[in-house]
């Protein structure tokens, strides 16, 4: 379906979109305002999104199939002042070494930043106003639609654990007309959403009483690209888990605490890969996370970032397959709790930055699993809104959240057609980084003090930021995607020598049996 192609729907509540301020300051990210948005002649007026104002994302790699676009590009920016300036690609020497440029040509995109023109450049002009990558994208589109197809901008991608408009909002944003400050209408802990009454919660300590799911060799791979996975004694590095690096400048899942350096607190998002991880392991014990750290303790991620994370899971799938190659690293499962909502749902030729890389993903017999979203609609949140449209290959399954008794779905949940699936996600328990003790203490303390009360031993209310424990409890449709990857994952089993066809062929048969399963037991609740 074509981006100017959309099929006339009735209005849907469409959510306040909110970016925390520390990922504008960041990405020098930005909000699409419908009403004001450059549009190709006969397009239809976009929705709101958020994307980073200067990055554009196009298909392909340079030398191959992206020169097309990148031409078209560079002409469009050059008559408004701008260059196009390709940026490195962190996988392109591993997939040169490894003969593999065919496949990321097919799967990897090139990233280019829109940077302004040598003020020296007397032939060319120059521009004094900030770089709009939805305007020189629409202008691309006017000169020659074909060749830009498939160029897109990079979304800002958020947790689906962290409600975006139900449950907490901070920074710039957009909102039906209606601005919203922190400390202006909603406040932690009181739900909001026009009407809805509760929303995904905070996260809290809780005390995990049963034994650590018991764990043999040489079980299925989920790859969960998040914070990162911080230390617990269920994920010891060699046994169990495997730990990727973080981008360059993305701090380590180690206190917690990256945004308020001056009160010490909490990020909003941290430990949420390591309660992830944690979801997994519950679901299946003798899972092999592979952690891959794309998201920030804001809870905001990269498209481009992501985008590059899942190409490089291609490559390693594709050598892990191999005849010589490793299969024990080969990738059974992908699980995504974060995702966006795109300027024109339903629009997948303007989705390839995600659509391509876990279509190719999916053709190499991985499972996808992907949360839908918190925002309380019926609104796409992409890429969980494009399993439908993975069709070759191993599955694709877009899931929300159930309440405790599963059989009614969470009021904070997306729902809709395009919603595949649910899993139990309010209120559950999972495992948190043992190194989170940040800046609040109890409410009430007294140490003991002997010489006053000599058998009182030192009392105190909970520590609300505390998680020497190891396990917290949290809601939100960021718990739903693990669950169901990690039932998947079990039911997959250990033969990872499979090649790609068979392992699809499991995986889908597998899928179907487990949604109609789902399906089944929620219909059959009294």
């Amino acid at each position: 379906m074509a981006h100017d192609d959309r099929r006339e729907q009735k209005p849907r509540r469409i959510p306040p979109l909110f970016i925390p301020d520390t990922a504008v300051r960041r990405l020098g990210a930005r909000v699409l305002d419908p009403a004001t948005a450059a549009r190709v002649t006969g397009d239809a007026m976009p929705e709101p999104t958020a994307y980073i104002g200067d990055v554009l994302i196009v298909p392909g790699i340079v030398g191959r199939s992206a020169d097309r676009g990148l031409g078209v590009l560079e002409g469009v920016a050059k008559e408004r002042g701008y260059a196009v300036v390709p940026q490195d690609d962190p996988s392109l020497t591993f997939a040169t070494r490894n003969e593999l440029l065919d496949l990321l040509d097919k799967v990897g995109h090139t990233v280019v930043r829109l940077i302004p023109l040598d003020e020296g450049d007397r032939d060319r002009r120059v521009s004094t106003t900030p770089v709009d990558a939805w305007e020189v994208l629409q202008a691309a589109r006017a000169a020659d639609q074909a060749a830009v197809a498939g160029i897109g901008l990079s979304h800002v991608m958020t947790a689906s654990g962290w409600g975006q408009g139900v449950g907490w909002g901070q920074g710039v944003g957009w909102g039906q007309g209606v601005g919203w400050g922190q400390g202006v209408g909603w406040g932690q802990g009181v739900g909001w959403g026009q009407g809805v009454g509760f929303g995904p919660g905070d996260r809290i300590p809780v005390v995990w009483s049963a034994p650590p799911p018991a764990r043999s060799k040489g079980g299925p791979v989920v790859a969960t690209l998040d914070t990162g996975l911080g230390e617990h004694e269920w994920f010891v590095e060699g046994d169990g888990a495997e730990r990727l690096p973080e981008p360059l400048g993305m701090p380590h899942e180690d206190d917690g605490v990256t945004i308020d350096l001056v009160n010490g607190q909490l990020d909003p998002l941290a430990g949420h890969g390591t309660f992830i991880a944690g979801v997994v392991r519950q679901h299946c014990p003798d899972v092999t996370i592979l952690s891959v750290p794309v998201m920030w303790g804001d809870g905001v991620a990269d498209e481009t970032q992501v985008v590059q994370a899942l190409a490089g899971l291609c490559l390693r799938q594709e050598l892990a397959l191999r005849a010589d190659g490793d299969p024990s690293s080969a990738i059974d499962v992908v699980t995504l709790s974060l995702g966006y909502r795109h300027e024109t749902p339903g629009a997948f030729d303007d989705e390839q930055a995600l659509f391509r890389v876990l279509r190719g993903l999916a053709e190499l017999g991985v499972t996808i699993v992907a949360a839908v979203g918190n925002d309380a609609t019926d609104v796409e949140f992409y890429p969980a809104a494009l399993a439908s449209q993975i069709t070759t290959g191993a599955p694709m399954v877009s899931v929300g959240a159930l309440n405790p008794d599963r059989r009614t779905v969470s009021i904070y949940s997306n729902t809709g057609a395009w919603v595949l699936a649910y899993a139990a996600a309010t209120s559950v328990v999972s495992t948190m980084p043992t190194t989170f003790n940040a800046s609040r203490h109890s409410e009430l303390l007294r140490q003991a003090n002997p010489a006053v009360l000599p058998k009182v031993p030192t009392r105190g209310a909970p520590d609300s930021d505390d998680y020497s424990g190891g396990f917290g409890l949290w809601s939100g449709t960021s718990f739903a995607a693990p669950a169901l990857a990690g039932d998947i994952a079990s039911r997959l089993g250990t033969d990872q020598s499979a090649p790609a066809d068979k392992r699809s062929e499991r995986a889908r048969e597998i899928v179907a049996a487990a949604l109609g399963s789902a399906a089944k037991a929620i219909e059959d609740r009294p």
